[in-house]
């Protein structure tokens, strides 16, 4: 049986019409392969799927065409707990990037100092790990001053992410269900979450029920959030939109959508540079 692939990315980026600050930032990409020299783990979460390599080399293609400057890499899950990949990344770009990846349990307290110094600055906690919240890992990556970055899908782990210490962040809106509105339980946990000053929430309209873009059922939900906690927004484009199997989005179109979403340009700018830059300690733009 042939293994299915999602879409190839849009390597052909429409120009933007906005123009963005120095010192812009994407706070969630995936870098993948060359998988001859960065192979990904074998029978990784999504084993069943082939795909394309989206290398540094492509991504620098991408942050040119879209006027970014700085980037959060989140490692992928299929490299599962090998950091390899993000140690050779941070390695190559120590002031442009920052990265999040998922530690194994048997990861010691002097790997967790060495990638502190490279440049990772939180722990991914996804779902598709396991049921599960490893809240000790939660726990020690604090005390290396790591956020905790989750990726969830109900909410299992409300109450563990609303203990969680320290900062942490809810990837693509906490996947939240457009259908169910901003008077739903699930968001107002979103704005519980953030209610603590301790939360940041990624934008982008993966969590769209749309199948194309412009993803309008991601309007309201967005401007909400703004509107709450504007200084905890912050901008991603899920490049390479691994497991994605709608018509696949224009990343220069996913960058205009936040005309609509944030129309105030000095909102914007705080999105997509000061926040970022907060959270992950980027330095001074020169």
């Amino acid at each position: 049986m042939e293994r299915p692939k999602s879409p190839p990315f849009d390597r052909a980026y429409k120009r933007p019409k906005l123009k963005l600050p120095p010192g812009a930032c994407d706070t969630h990409f995936h870098f993948i392969g060359p998988q001859s020299q960065f192979p990904l783990k074998p029978n990784h979460v999504f084993g069943h799927l082939d795909f394309d390599d989206a290398t540094i080399e492509d991504w620098l293609d991408m942050q040119k065409a879209l006027g970014l400057s700085r980037g959060l890499l989140v490692n992928s899950m299929m490299y599962d707990r090998n950091y390899e990949l993000v140690l050779h990344g941070l390695s190559r770009f120590p002031d442009r990037l920052r990265a999040v990846m998922a530690p194994w349990t048997g990861i010691t307290d002097r790997e967790l100092d060495i990638l502190t110094k490279a440049g990772v600055i939180g722990a991914r906690f996804a779902w598709r790990f396991g049921p599960t919240l490893d809240r000790t890992m939660v726990a020690r990556v604090h005390e290396h001053g790591w956020s905790a970055h989750y990726l969830v899908h109900d909410n299992t782990w409300n109450d563990a992410i609303l203990a969680s210490p320290g900062r942490f962040v809810l990837e693509h809106a906490g996947y939240i269900k457009t259908e169910k509105g901003i008077d739903s339980a699930e968001f107002k946990f979103l704005l519980r979450c953030l209610d603590t000053g301790r939360c940041w929430i990624k934008l982008n309209p993966r969590f769209s029920a749309h199948e194309t873009f412009p993803f309008a059922d991601t309007l309201p939900i967005v401007q909400k959030l703004v509107a709450h906690a504007p200084e905890r927004m912050l901008w991603c484009s899920d490049w390479p939109h691994p497991q994605y199997f709608k018509p696949m989005p224009n990343d220069g179109d996913l960058l205009d959508i936040m005309l609509d979403w944030v129309p105030d340009e000095a909102t914007r700018n705080r999105i997509f540079v000061d926040n970022p830059a907060e959270l992950c300690g980027f330095p001074p733009i020169g």
